[in-house]
């Protein structure tokens, strides 16, 4: 952990900048180093969620992997960098339907005596930026996001997203409560094995860009920019999905995308 914090000196963290700011940098940062994918459940890779794990798979290897090991991660850096963050549990919201109760992990942080969530482990529906509760909207390459008090059935606080910055969506609920590392087992534990769990389907791997999003499945590479153009590739074969992968993410990646294409 001591050399990936100095990576992140080393890559600019403005440690003489407001506390928000701060967290700005590392939340940029994460999106840029550690995509969003799910080959560990497709290659049922069941290793226990520890800071062990997180450390020799994200950090070492260069990984990328699902909210419940990107947002432990950034718990373990935030806290090395002196904040006071805890890890909660989300549910998150499908268009009109709930999904898995409580499988969805965040960063809870207070700021200058303020509420605020960091998430980099949401897909390629990021804010890159710390959110407030009730307070203003954060604008990225991937739309507008904003943190309500929003009574639900599955928590009383939503966060919220609008692609062109009118409609705005439900993406998750949760209630302002603390989590422990065990339940981030249980997460990969339903996430890997439920049959309503999304992850366990198909290969995915998302991220941000600087100028939009990008989303990668078995069949084609979907790109969308911040001006709302959008491009569909579709892969001829299975060579042209590990070109498309190897040309935008770490060579570790792609091995494990062939370890399961060769199951």
């Amino acid at each position: 952990m001591k050399l990936f914090i100095r990576k992140i000196y080393e890559s600019g963290y403005p440690e003489d900048k407001p506390p928000k700011d701060r967290v700005t940098f590392i939340l940029q940062k994460f999106a840029e180093w550690f995509p969003f994918e799910n080959t560990d459940v497709m290659n049922h890779n069941i290793d226990p969620v520890t800071p062990a794990f997180l450390i020799k798979k994200m950090v070492t290897a260069s990984r990328g992997g699902l909210c419940y090991e990107i947002n432990p991660l950034l718990y373990l850096v935030l806290k090395e960098l002196g904040f006071r963050p805890t890890l909660a549990a989300a549910t998150v919201k499908n268009k009109d339907e709930w999904v898995l109760d409580g499988t969805h992990a965040l960063v809870l942080l207070e700021i200058d005596h303020e509420k605020y969530i960091a998430d980099s482990g949401f897909g390629n529906r990021l804010a890159l930026a710390p959110l407030q509760l009730d307070g203003p909207e954060v604008i990225s390459p991937a739309g507008a996001f904003r943190l309500r008090s929003v009574s639900t059935e599955k928590g009383a606080v939503v966060m919220e997203h609008s692609a062109d910055h009118e409609e705005w969506s439900i993406c998750y609920a949760f209630d302002w409560a603390p989590v422990t590392w065990e339940s981030l087992n249980r997460m990969k534990k339903t996430i890997h094995e439920h049959p309503r769990s999304p992850f366990n389907k198909e290969l995915l791997i998302a991220s941000v860009l600087e100028d939009g999003t990008i989303s990668i499945n078995e069949k084609r590479q979907h790109k969308k920019w911040m001006d709302g153009t959008e491009e569909t590739v579709y892969f001829k074969n299975e060579q042209c999905l590990l070109d498309k992968i190897g040309a935008q993410f770490h060579p570790s990646l792609v091995k494990e995308v062939e370890k399961y294409k060769l199951k």
